[in-house]
């Protein structure tokens, strides 16, 4: 993979509006030591289904003082609907059209999650919806942000699909 949001480069600084207020970016994905931003839209069903899934990974990153974040390519009030109507326990950015962040990311495609390690570097790159892929994260994520076990990254993969288009 080559270009931007490949793996083994540096991830682009961004700095964007939490549902309910603040702003999170970059800065603060890195300065703990490394976290994971998940690009996604309300409109696609691959996006509905991975982000259901993944509190528990997102309730372990934050005991270990990491950043999960998603960024919604969406108004505010449409990232709250989602948020509130999923139950995610995670952080949520919302981004407006010209989706400066997905741009300097490289998304083609929603969702795309991002492993980013404490030097600010791209570790892993997830693209869609393919469930093995997910599945094998997890020593990725062990290795890039310096932490012990991490749970699943899907919370009951069994239930899921192998394949979801978005």
């Amino acid at each position: 993979m080559s270009g931007a949001g490949a793996p083994g480069t540096l991830a682009p600084g961004f700095d964007l509006p939490i549902v309910g207020g603040g702003y999170r970016g970059l800065r603060d994905i890195v300065e703990p030591g490394g976290g994971i931003v998940v690009f996604f839209k309300e409109s696609c069903g691959a996006s509905e289904l991975l982000l259901s899934h993944l509190n528990p990974l997102a309730r372990a990153l934050e005991r270990e003082e990491r950043l999960f974040l998603a960024v919604a390519q969406e108004d505010e009030a449409t990232a709250r609907a989602f948020r509130d109507a999923h139950g995610l326990a995670f952080a949520v950015a919302s981004e407006n059209a010209p989706y400066d962040a997905s741009v300097e990311y490289g998304v083609m495609n929603v969702p795309t999650l991002f492993v980013i390690d404490g030097a600010g570097v791209i570790a892993e790159r997830v693209v869609g919806f393919v469930k093995s892929e997910y599945l094998a994260l997890g020593p990725a994520i062990e290795q890039a942000l310096a932490l012990g076990d991490v749970p699943p990254v899907l919370d009951s993969p069994e239930t899921m699909p192998d394949l979801k288009p978005g």
